[in-house]
């Protein structure tokens, strides 16, 4: 069975090596889709019988992990100079510095390592995070499966 819950944030960004306008600093609505795969819990008499994760078990991890890190804050690479000499001088703005320049595909990637520890087996059901689909506008989204660790 294969279960997803989404959830929105809003979040900015820059690639500095850009084309076109997005080499400037901007931001985002996006929305972040997870898919669980799992066995249906058949736990008669306890709160979760019959579902593969209650939905607002995956909601807390979401959260936790995702919108409490990253709603309002600028996500940019630790190799883009300006923005590191800008955050470290202005450290009361919430930032999160990454490895990677912060595409909407790399970022799909980070969320999923970053989830699937979180997600691995949480009720003993075989529980697996299947896919993230993180959306950086209506139309544009990056899609990442299973990785392995």
């Amino acid at each position: 069975m294969i279960i997803s819950k989404e959830i929105e944030f809003d979040m900015g960004h820059r690639i500095p090596h850009h084309k076109s306008k997005c080499r400037s600093p901007h931001g985002h609505r996006y929305k972040l889709i997870v898919y669980l795969m799992g066995d249906v819990l058949d736990l008669e008499g306890e709160s979760d019988h019959g579902m593969v994760m209650d939905f607002s078990d995956i909601k807390k991890i979401l959260m936790e992990e995702i919108d409490e890190q990253f709603d309002h804050a600028f996500v940019y690479w630790e190799k883009d100079e300006a923005l590191c000499d800008f955050y470290e001088k202005e450290d009361h703005f919430k930032s999160v510095k990454v490895s990677f320049t912060p595409t909407v595909e790399n970022l799909a990637g980070w969320f999923f390592h970053q989830l699937h520890v979180r997600f691995m087996d949480t009720y003993g059901n075989n529980l697996t995070l299947n896919a993230v689909e993180l959306f950086e506008t209506p139309t544009c989204k990056a899609v990442c499966h299973g990785l392995e660790d």
